[in-house]
């Protein structure tokens, strides 16, 4: 009986047609456009699944909901005839609005920050943003300059409400624009303080700390523990060093600034005796800048 022929294995080459792409490359700025705006929208949840959305509505509410109530009393008030009464009963408005959702901005930090650089190390995905066309710090600054645009968004939204409800409630609306229009100014730089003083510091420790509860502990630690270490150390009898202190308090500097663009003074608090005004705003800038410096520092340095 014959042996079988061997069967010959043969194999077929196709061509798959790989080739470069040849496209349009947006190149290095457009990426860190992209950057920015996912880091916004991914702070406000935008894009994700319900529960990324329950924190950020939370905090934005309750950071709206004070002026959506002074402009519905202002309402109320201007058809009983007795609005100017109301304004000037100390209601909560341009010069005080800030510190009074202070704690609010602060737990919101707190909440998202850790979403953006420590979501990104927990899962391993920064190699292939260094692959692209942005470079470390690009990468950086992106995701640090949209979570602080969230932030000034986040306050100046209930900032706008009161403006057009304080100008088109009155029965003079040219008289009210200009009555308000000056306020403009310092609402706006007092905002960007406190977007990037706040924002800046709980990015710096969130994009050291990549689990989401030690970054999270961290950041309400750094917003209240300079201010009391502050107070016992006044309470001590050392009321030099413990007013200087409060020169790293982020909620006491804030407070600061706030009494300087707006021409107030901070009564009542020994806090701030013998400490000139231009003390806090140089205290907020050179908060910033070092928060920039440790961010940038530490994907400069980063393994991937």
């Amino acid at each position: 009986m014959s042996a079988l022929p061997p069967v010959s294995r043969a194999g077929n080459i196709y061509d798959l047609g790989y080739r470069r792409y040849e496209g349009p490359r947006l190149g290095r700025a457009h990426a860190i456009r992209s950057l920015v705006v996912h880091s916004f929208r991914t702070t406000f949840g935008l894009g994700r699944s319900g529960r990324a959305k329950v924190a950020p509505i939370i905090f934005g509410a309750l950071t709206v909901f004070p002026a959506v109530i002074v402009v519905g009393v202002l309402t109320i008030a201007a058809r009983l005839g007795v609005q100017e009464e109301f304004d000037s009963a100390g209601l909560i408005g341009f010069q005080n609005y800030f510190s009074s959702v202070s704690a609010i901005i602060a737990l919101f930090c707190a909440a998202q920050a850790p979403e953006l650089f420590g979501r990104d190390q927990r899962h391993g995905v920064l190699s292939l943003y260094f692959a692209r066309a942005l470079r470390r710090t690009d990468y950086a600054l992106g995701r640090l300059g949209g979570f602080c645009l969230a932030i000034l968004v986040l306050l100046l939204l209930p900032m706008a409400i009161l403006f057009l409800g304080r100008v088109l409630l009155s029965t003079d609306i040219a008289a009210a624009l200009g009555a308000n229009l000056p306020n403009v100014p310092p609402v706006v730089a007092q905002a960007m303080i406190n977007a990037g003083l706040l924002g800046g510091l709980a990015m710096a420790i969130s994009a050291y700390s990549p689990r989401r509860a030690y970054a999270t502990a961290g950041i309400i630690a750094a917003f209240v523990l300079p201010g009391l270490v502050a107070g016992i150390v006044i309470g001590l009898g050392s009321s030099v060093v413990g007013t200087w202190l409060v020169l790293l308090s982020p909620n006491a500097v804030l407070d600061g600034t706030n009494a300087l663009f707006f021409g107030t003074s901070l009564d009542g608090d020994l806090f701030f005796f013998d400490l000139p005004s231009w003390t806090f705003l140089g205290s907020a800038l050179v908060g910033m800048m070092a928060a920039v410096v440790l961010v940038v520092r530490r994907f400069i340095r980063i393994a991937t």
